[in-house]
């Protein structure tokens, strides 16, 4: 029997890459994407559905699928977390109907820890970082998730993403591929892993498909060092000193200069990769390493660096993004007008 997909969050990259992969799945007859901004234009079995979370069409379309697909959208400072959480439960409300639940989460709930083990299999508790508050809340919703499904008939599935670079993809991870170089925080040199989009797509699909109850890590089965990590992606390596990373993190942020926190160094300094052994087990067989991954994402094109609400011309760049903010993109600008304004001698 033909199955309609409801995306809830429709605008996440991760759910662009099913939609598009469903247009070949014969099983497959409708796919819902709901949002409260339409996305760019997919194929013939997408319909996108209008609807902001608590209205009525919202809970309509959820309430028509029989596979639920939920993309939470926590980006740091960009939207209320509070928000995301509201979405999550609203959409186990509403998904009365369906006989699957699948939840994209991301591997950054294990939290970036100094002890952390080596690759991270799922057994481990999320322990988010305090600072770090996209972390908190894909934790929170997990939860709910994994709760709610409880006892309900239906299969519940929740894939914890790698770290994804891609810098389509808007992660705080893909702005730190828009640099010139890979910062880091002197004294850290954490092994590094990369998940090529093309492999999540294919953990998504293997989801909806059902019989993946409980929680996987989605990830390759390899990482490296981050001086392999930067000659993979073509880049210089930067290193600064640990006071000065997470000062110049917190100041700009506080000017509005950048949405990033100064928790996001946390995983630029400690171990976060993960075990996909279980995923793996169970099917999904990525296409990309993490050398393969990290020279991807770096060729993606890029009309510059993202400097809060601007983009930065290469070219007027003098160092990279601490980060993934462009910290010491922006420290540079600064210091190379303060430098025009300045008398000659």
């Amino acid at each position: 029997m033909a199955r309609t997909v409801a995306l809830v969050g429709a605008l996440h990259p991760a759910a662009r890459g099913l939609a598009l992969r469903l247009e070949d799945d014969p099983s497959v007859e409708r796919v819902l994407g709901i949002s409260a901004q339409e996305p760019p234009l997919l194929g013939p079995k997408f319909e996108f559905v209008r609807a902001a979370p608590g209205t009525e069409r919202f809970a309509d379309a959820i309430a028509e699928a029989d596979t639920v697909v939920l993309f939470p959208q926590v980006e740091e400072g960009e939207r209320d977390p509070s928000l995301a959480r509201e979405v999550a439960e609203l959409t186990l409300r509403a998904a009365t109907g369906a006989s699957t639940l699948v939840l994209w989460s991301s591997g950054v709930v294990y939290g970036a820890h100094p002890h952390n083990p080596v690759p991270i299999q799922e057994s481990q508790p999320p322990r988010p970082n305090d600072d770090f508050a996209p972390a908190g809340v894909l934790a929170d919703i997990e939860r709910a998730v994994l709760d709610g499904g409880q006892d309900s008939g239906r299969t519940v599935t929740v894939l914890r993403a790698g770290a994804v670079w891609a810098p389509s993809w808007g992660t705080f991870l893909g702005r730190a591929m828009q640099a010139p170089a890979l910062v880091g925080v002197r004294g850290y040199d954490p092994p590094l892993q990369a998940l090529d989009p093309e492999d999540a797509t294919d953990a998504l699909v293997l989801a909806i498909g059902g019989g993946l109850p409980g929680t996987y890590n989605v990830a390759p089965a390899d990482w490296v060092p981050v001086r392999d990590a930067a000659r993979s992606a073509g880049r210089r390596r930067l290193q600064l000193p640990e006071p000065l990373a997470f000062t110049t993190a917190e100041r700009l942020r506080r000017l509005g200069i950048s949405p990033a926190t100064p928790g996001e160094l946390h995983y630029h300094m400690h171990p976060w990769v993960l075990d996909s052994s279980r995923l793996r087990a169970a099917g999904w067989a990525p296409r990309s390493g993490t050398a393969e991954a990290f020279a991807a994402a770096a060729r993606m094109p890029s009309g510059g660096v993202a400097v809060g609400g601007v983009r930065v011309r290469r070219s007027d760049i003098y160092k990279g993004a601490a980060a993934g903010v462009a910290m010491i993109a922006t420290l540079a600008l600064v210091r190379r007008q303060a430098r025009r304004g300045s008398p000659r001698s």
